[in-house]
């Protein structure tokens, strides 16, 4: 966040909570940028990603538009489109100075095919830091 922006709004940028959301603000935007660039690189046009998706191709930009906040279903299917899967993390946020973090891990991947499927494979591994 712009700092002069953050002083207007009374947000403190050192505050630990701050930083927090900030840096989810940043992969969520790098998440964006990543889907978008393997699009690019796959020779695929806004209308393409529509069509698969059922969408139509002004969705699909405004999708591509950072600064939205679409939901994960969108996330989705858009990867689905370009045929990519998403991993999504859980992580529990260690104190400072803990020297040991397990984070709570779920991975799902699966519909590598180019048409939509029924079944995949998930895999879920969970566990908790020691208490």
């Amino acid at each position: 966040m712009d700092p002069r922006i953050a002083e207007l709004l009374d947000i403190d940028l050192e505050d630990p909570e701050v930083q927090r959301e900030n840096a989810a603000i940043d992969r969520d935007m790098r998440l964006i940028e990543t889907l978008v660039s393997v699009r690019r690189q796959r020779g695929m046009t806004q209308a393409d990603v529509a069509e698969r998706m059922g969408r139509s191709q002004p969705a699909v930009s405004d999708f591509e538009r950072l600064g939205g906040d679409p939901h994960l279903s969108t996330i989705r299917r858009y990867a689905l489109a370009i045929g990519v899967d998403v991993h999504h993390v859980v992580s529990m946020p260690g104190e400072v100075g803990a020297t040991s973090s397990t984070p709570t891990r779920i991975q799902v991947s699966g519909w590598e095919a180019e048409t939509p499927q029924t079944s995949g494979t998930a895999t879920i591994d969970l566990r908790r830091a020691g208490l």
